[in-house]
């Protein structure tokens, strides 16, 4: 054997016994967990609120193992020490190591704005607003049992009118409200309760045109109907077809205001025979339709026949669509806990329930 050919085979022997079979099983390892950091640090900014300092330093630990794993790897017999006969192999870990270290890069500096503000600021700036609508209970799984017209558990008027984006959307039921719309949803409450707090009485109510149409009905109270609002046809927040009023359980008290309601007939404001009006901003203010409606001497029941409602002398309205609560005037000292736009107020009824007889007058 010539001397050349034993100095190679004497360089080979030494440089594979750089790194062993267990250096080389530590180094992989070494990569993968540079890899895993990496991929967790872009889970982390997104899962973890408040946590920058802690992702980043997941960040750099990736992005130092990958380099020191790529080093050790490209560093064995396969590698450097054949020149730039480099195997596939070494050719792959390369590419793998410079792929974590791009997608650290990526996500904490490339992230980066012109304000300076750092990639790992920016992830966990997230929009609030978004976070919260994947907090949203689906409306099938928040729908309560019993309410044929409500849509679910939501915000109560000042909730709507105090809370910020993130905290309403995360009171909603899924769907119901955008991040987009609630800007024009808050303008609207806040003109409905703008409108209640100018007629917030009976005799104001009836010198801007509003009647009673029915007694202190349980859940919901007396109905006052503005007919010029009923006709005109359109839907506006700040001026409702109608008022709530409620004696509070005793017929001695004065009317109380207690909230509003809306009444759009098909043909106006856009509702159809099978649409209601498009109403408030969003789809929270769940329409709804009554059937078989009749009225005596002020006291209402559903689910009459014609024929039934005649015979005691009473008004009929075989189907009314579409209609809708609202209420916005807790100054009653009448909240509804369950949502401003939810149909039946049980906070009411523990106070209409006390008095022992209907009120009708």
């Amino acid at each position: 054997m010539s001397t050349a050919a034993s100095n190679r085979e004497s360089y080979a022997t030494s440089s594979a016994g750089r790194l062993g079979a267990s250096g080389r099983v530590a180094a992989v390892l070494f990569l993968a967990g540079a890899v895993a950091l990496a991929v967790m640090s872009v889970i982390f900014s997104v899962t973890l609120d408040g946590a920058g300092v802690w992702v980043d330093i997941a960040a750099a630990a990736g992005i130092v193992a990958t380099v020191l794993a790529a080093a050790v790897m490209l560093g064995t017999r396969q590698g450097w020490a054949n020149g730039t006969s480099m195997s596939l192999a070494s050719i792959s870990i390369a590419i793998v190591g410079i792929g974590a270290i791009a997608l650290a890069a990526v996500t904490y500096i490339g992230g980066m704005g012109d304000d300076g503000i750092s990639g790992a600021a920016v992830a966990n700036q997230t929009s609030e607003e978004g976070a919260a609508l994947i907090q949203q209970v689906s409306n099938n799984e928040i729908q309560p049992p019993g309410y044929a017209h409500d849509i679910g558990i939501q915000p109560t008027v000042k909730q709507f009118l105090s809370f910020d984006d993130a905290q309403i959307l995360r009171s909603v039921p899924g769907g119901t409200v955008l991040p987009t719309e609630l800007e024009a949803l808050r303008s609207e409450l806040g003109a409905a309760r703008e409108f209640a707090l100018q007629f917030n009485t009976v005799e104001k109510a009836r010198e801007a045109g509003y009647y009673k149409t029915t007694n202190d009905v349980p859940f919901m109270g007396a109905h006052f109907i503005n007919s010029q609002y009923l006709t005109d046809g359109v839907f506006d927040a700040g001026k409702p077809e109608g008022l709530l009023f409620s004696k509070l359980g005793d017929p001695d008290n004065d009317w109380t205001l207690v909230g509003v309601w809306y009444l759009l007939l098909p043909g106006q404001g856009g509702a159809t025979l099978d649409s209601p009006p498009d109403g408030f901003t969003g789809s929270l203010d769940l329409w709804h339709t009554h059937h078989g409606l009749c009225t005596r001497a002020g006291v209402i029941s559903e689910d009459n026949s014609s024929e039934s409602c005649a015979a005691d002398n009473g008004n009929f309205i075989g189907d009314l669509r579409w209609m809708m609560h609202a209420w916005v005037y807790p100054e009653s000292g009448v909240d509804n806990s369950e949502g401003v736009f939810v149909y039946l107020n049980n906070d009411l009824w523990e106070l209409q329930s006390q008095a022992s007889v209907t009120i009708v007058d």
